[in-house]
């Protein structure tokens, strides 16, 4: 086992910890236990995981994150999820429900298996939009109106995704296809 290894297992085991604080809100001896036990189990369970490539081929230097980069993303990545909130709240809300589903059918040129579930994982939880495939670098996506489905066509999710492993990344989207589904609302 090398450095790096112990280096991201000890920097997982932080940011699971200060997770479980920050969630439970209890800083009793009780609960910390409870939050150290909860940490350790989830290091045993995750350390074989972590032990494969899962995409052969990949190459160790396009799978190093950016920590500096992951400081950034994770806050901007919350005020997309805010904006995105209001306006799912804004178009549910609306007496007429001016929704206008598509499913968006897009490649993308990503570093590595990590970047693809990160942005996928990132799609999902923005509301308005869900990941319902990846498959090699094409992305299969649903999205609830054209205004959620932006940040994607334009690059500028999936170029932040990319920014975590590289330094500048370039054109990360091409070839997308929206496709519009019928909205039965009744």
């Amino acid at each position: 086992m090398n450095r790096t290894f112990y280096r991201n297992t000890i920097l997982q085991a932080i940011l699971l910890m200060v997770f479980w604080l920050i969630m439970s809100g209890h800083y009793d001896l009780m609960h910390v236990s409870f939050g150290i036990f909860s940490v350790i189990l989830v290091l045993v369970i995750n350390y074989s995981i972590r032990r494969h490539l899962f995409a052969l081929g990949e190459r160790s230097e396009a799978l190093k994150l950016s920590i500096a980069r992951l400081l950034y993303y994770v806050p901007w990545l919350l005020w997309q999820i805010i904006v995105a909130s209001l306006q799912v709240a804004y178009v549910v809300l609306h007496p007429k429900c001016p929704i206008d589903p598509s499913l968006l059918r897009f490649k993308t040129r990503l570093a590595n298996t990590s970047a693809k579930v990160i942005l996928g994982n990132s799609i999902t939880l923005t509301p308005g939009t869900i990941t319902l495939d990846i498959e090699q670098d094409e992305f299969l996506v649903h999205s609830l109106m054209d205004i959620s489905s932006s940040g994607i066509i334009d690059g500028t999710l999936p170029g932040e995704v990319a920014k975590l492993y590289e330094r500048r990344p370039g054109q990360v989207v091409r070839d997308v296809k929206v496709i519009k589904t019928k909205a039965d609302v009744s």
